[in-house]
């Protein structure tokens, strides 16, 4: 029992290094593929994503109408130039003149919880391994 427990908590452990890890790569290793500006919100709640995975507010994730899931986002506050990287993991915001759900972690690390609503630099992007 012990055993498996700690296989468990070390698989966990390493998938969450690999997050850390993905949001860490330096501008040398990305391609931007488009470049706009977007209304963005973000959002702390939710069970289930649109792909199947669990919902958990402190990951860099977003959710996009139509973006292909795994598709990674890089977002831009304007005037504070804090950014943050996000994977599409979800559907919407279905609320009209919005692009973008920020999870609430991503949000967190912009600094636009108190906004809730706001204009973001939005750059798709792909990784160059």
């Amino acid at each position: 029992m012990k055993k498996r427990l700690y296989c468990a908590l070390v698989v966990f452990l390493s998938l969450l290094s690999f997050e850390t890890k993905a949001h860490e790569r330096t501008t040398d290793a990305i391609k931007i593929v488009k470049t706009y500006e977007a209304k963005v919100s973000w959002y702390k709640h939710g069970l289930k994503t649109a792909n199947g995975e669990r919902f958990n507010p402190n990951l860099h994730t977003v959710a996009h109408r139509t973006l292909p899931f795994g598709t990674w986002v890089r977002f831009t506050d304007p005037e504070t130039n804090k950014k943050v990287i996000a994977r599409v993991n979800d559907r919407g915001p279905f609320i009209g003149g919005r692009q973008f759900d920020l999870s609430w972690g991503s949000a967190k690390k912009l600094g636009i919880l108190d906004k809730g609503v706001t204009r973001l630099k939005v750059e798709i992007i792909k990784y160059k391994i």
